[in-house]
């Protein structure tokens, strides 16, 4: 419509940019299945419950209202904008007033907000080094080339020389999954002090949701009442100090029963799921529980046992590392996370290994070393300032007696550098 609002654009704008945003490859350390449950699935749901009940309130009627005096004409509209936020049904404890109804859509905007907040947790307690291991893995890890052998040869380099530096990470993601258990609970009772106390059991309640289309009374339809009263008296200052009641149809009741079901499913099976979770990283503390995570299935050309080499493996790690090598586990082969398993596995895993797992402390080409490039360079200047005498040159006897390899070849070519200038001296005296 022109000048109007087009909501297939926008909602199709949402969708490309939740799409392009979930096609994105996560390999943050302190992200997975679960976080992604609340920081994408449920901020998506809350979203559209937004959007849904948003568009439903500025696109159609929302209540009709009637006098009870004249029920043939509709209601003047700043009657209705009361009726909007004081509509009540009569029961047998006197009136309960449904207040929630005008505030829904904005409910699920805050609630969005809210389940966004594990996301920038693990944003902030993400390790950069093992984002980008991960990220390495999970980019090229389904190729078949040797490009797996080489990634297993990045992660056991990167492994063993941080080796029992990762809890901090492992207590990190403990403590995000915790906030978003809270989270949740916080949901919960936010929407039942929405509802006026009616959400936290209106599952168990409504159930067989047999629905009383006659009285409206069944538990979904004493929630979300289809039909209310309304009434201005003398405190509302518009009736010219008479008491004048309505009766009021709130027709978008019939969609928020309904959304509030789906939602209330979702979220009790949110809890569910998290609570497993958390039990699952808490029982990482036992030793089985860490065997079992790292077990993976032998290749053909396999000598060890992998429970034996897990076995292993925990004992040179400690639960950082375990829950490291979890995360490496999903993107990487039986056969190539049974190498990388190897080893880490070895008996002799000291600081010699962790040099040789250092990129800087294995240069790429050898250099000479100082002693032979001394002699190299005495040899083809006689002439040079570098004294061979060593009481006149300590550091040189330093570096002389440090190897008797060194000492020997070092002996022997000054001999032959001595017999060679005698003989030319010779030769130029004749």
């Amino acid at each position: 419509m022109p000048g109007g609002l087009d909501i297939r654009n926008l909602v199709g704008s949402v969708i490309n940019a939740v799409k392009s945003r979930a096609n994105k490859v996560c390999a943050a350390t302190c992200d997975g299945l679960i976080l992604r449950m609340h920081y994408r699935w449920t901020f998506c749901i809350m979203l559209g419950g937004f959007f849904t009940t948003w568009y439903s309130w500025y696109h159609r009627d929302v209540i009709s209202c009637v006098s009870h005096f004249n029920a043939e004409t509709q209601v003047r509209l700043d009657y209705i904008n009361i009726c909007l936020s004081y509509p009540y049904l009569e029961t047998e404890g006197g009136r309960r007033y449904i207040l929630f109804y005008r505030w829904i859509s904005w409910s699920f905007l805050i609630l969005a907000a809210v389940y966004y907040i594990p996301r920038k947790m693990s944003k902030t307690f993400d390790n950069s080094k093992c984002k980008a291991l991960l990220e390495d893995l999970a980019t090229n890890s389904h190729r078949y080339d040797q490009t797996e052998a080489q990634l297993v040869e990045r992660a056991a380099r990167y492994m063993i020389f941080n080796l029992r530096t990762h809890n901090g990470l492992y207590w990190k993601y403990l403590c995000v999954n915790l906030v978003a258990l809270l989270v949740d609970i916080f949901a919960m009772h936010y929407l039942d002090f929405i509802l006026q106390g009616r959400f936290i059991q209106y599952g168990i309640k409504s159930y067989p949701f047999n629905r009383d289309p006659q009285t409206f009374s069944d538990y979904m339809s004493q929630t979300f009442p289809p039909f209310a009263s309304c009434e201005l008296s003398s405190e509302n200052q518009l009736v010219n100090k008479r008491t004048e009641k309505f009766g009021c149809h709130l027709t978008i009741m019939e969609l928020y029963e309904k959304v509030f079901l789906a939602l209330w499913v979702w979220l009790i099976a949110l809890c569910f799921f998290t609570c497993c979770y958390i039990i699952f990283l808490f029982m990482m503390w036992l030793p089985w529980v860490r065997v079992l995570m790292i077990h993976t299935a032998r290749p053909v050309n396999g000598r060890d046992k992998v429970r034996m080499i897990s076995k292993k493996v925990m004992k040179n790690c400690k639960i950082g590392d375990i829950y490291l090598l979890y995360r490496l586990k999903q993107h990487l082969s039986h056969v190539r996370f049974y190498e990388l398993s190897v080893r880490l596995s070895e008996l002799n895993l000291n600081s010699e290994q962790r040099q040789k797992a250092t990129p800087e402390t294995q240069p790429e080409r050898q250099e000479k070393t100082p002693i032979d490039d001394m002699v190299t360079t005495t040899i083809r200047n006689r002439r040079s300032a570098v004294t061979l005498d060593p009481s006149k040159d300590p550091q040189y006897l330093y570096q002389l007696l440090g190897s008797s390899e060194s000492l020997e070849k070092t002996l022997q070519t000054l001999t032959q550098d001595k017999i060679q200038t005698k003989k030319n001296t010779s030769i130029l005296i004749e």
